[in-house]
């Protein structure tokens, strides 16, 4: 076993230690640290609706564009079987939308979400996507990226399959863009 394989044997045996706090149960903070190696699967309980974060741009004129949508719906071909980078960095991100909704929704009273690093996290991404990012070749947002962004906001939104109900989870504030 080589030094590095040594190391990340350790790492998940520390976490798996420190989270166990009666048998058979893992709950704890360490939990967090265990979300960069497993996606979320609670697609499987059923058809909920799911997290979408839509992004608004505000140029240096004061005009805001309308809210986007950002979703990992990427065209595929055969040879991403084999490499796909661009979709799995999509769905990385939606992943960590998923994980700002489920830390919304376990939110203790009076704490606020923008401590978070998933909210942190989005933040970043929502700028990113509004200013005109890109999964590989493809935009994060089919729209033209807002030009000259000085600010943006974002929302979570759970939304059902074929657009059914649409129900607003978080609005952020105003936020400023940086360079």
């Amino acid at each position: 076993m080589d030094f590095t394989t040594a190391l990340i044997v350790a790492y998940f045996a520390l976490l798996a230690l420190t989270l166990r706090k009666r048998w058979g149960v893992i709950e704890g903070p360490w939990l967090f640290f265990f979300r960069a190696f497993f996606p979320n699967w609670k697609f499987y309980h059923g058809i909920n609706p799911a997290p979408r974060l839509y992004v608004r741009g505000q140029t240096e004129a004061g005009t805001w564009s309308d809210w986007r949508l950002i979703y990992p719906r990427l065209p595929r071909k055969g040879w991403h079987l084999v490499h796909n980078p661009a979709v799995n960095l999509a769905l990385a991100h939606q992943n960590l939308v998923d994980h700002l909704a489920n830390d919304i929704n376990d939110l203790p009273d009076g704490a606020d979400i923008r401590e978070r690093v998933t909210y942190q996290l989005v933040s970043r991404l929502a700028q990113q996507a509004v200013a005109g990012a890109c999964w590989g070749d493809h935009p994060m947002i089919a729209q033209a990226p807002v030009r000259q962004l000085s600010a943006f906001q974002f929302e979570v939104r759970m939304v059902l399959p074929e657009g059914q109900r649409n129900e607003l989870m978080l609005q952020s504030p105003v936020i400023r863009a940086w360079n």
